[in-house]
């Protein structure tokens, strides 16, 4: 993240020069540069100063998983990820800040199994399944052994992560379970409740 910090700061300083070659298109260049510097100090600063957790209400799953995704490539792993939402998903109960932190842990826990791998993915995605919304974080490396996969939201110092991520998704009215599509890979789902608004108080009589 630093690196994509410095990178357009740099280039706004050698302006000067650019200017003086009549071929070049500056104001696009600046335009680029400031987006770019922008969106890397906004994570920065999301991630120094994250907001504190609200109360459980209505919640957009996207903002979410897009910051997740935006973190995932300016920390420049070696995996790839793959972002898919469903288009004009409802609004899911919960509180934004646990849902961040939760998919945070569980694509660092999904780095960690692909850090040797080639050709590393991890797909993240959701989608609306009745009265739930589900976002599932899957990745292409060895999986995980039946023995280990039953104890997996335990307090452990090797898994960590996995129960913060279990224990902040409860908090939210949700669920966190292991799911695999196959043998050879793991997949994480996260279900939501979809949000109901809350039914209106009739008059005093």
């Amino acid at each position: 993240m630093l690196h994509d910090l410095r990178s357009p700061a740099q280039s706004l300083t050698l302006l000067t020069d650019l200017i003086s070659d009549p071929d070049t298109e500056v104001e696009e260049i600046l335009r680029d540069s400031c987006t770019h510097l922008a969106r890397a100090l906004d994570l920065l600063t999301r991630v120094v100063n994250p907001t504190p957790p609200a109360e459980v209400g209505p919640i957009s799953v996207t903002e979410p998983m897009r910051f997740i995704a935006d973190l995932h490539h300016a920390g420049r792993t070696r995996a790839r990820l793959e972002l898919s939402i469903q288009p004009a998903l409802s609004a899911a109960s919960g509180i934004e800040r646990h849902l961040e932190h939760a998919l945070l842990n569980l694509v660092l826990n999904a780095n960690t199994a692909l850090h040797a791998q080639e050709g590393g993915l991890i797909r993240l995605s959701a989608v609306g399944e009745g009265d739930r919304i589900v976002i599932a974080i899957a990745d292409n490396g060895p999986g995980l052994p039946p023995d280990i996969a039953e104890s997996l939201f335990q307090r452990s110092g090797s898994r960590l992560g996995l129960f913060v991520a279990h224990e902040l998704v409860r908090a939210s009215g949700g669920t966190l379970s292991y799911a695999p599509d196959s043998a050879h890979a793991a997949r994480f789902v996260i279900s939501l409740p979809v949000w109901q608004r809350p039914a209106a108080r009739s008059p005093a009589s």
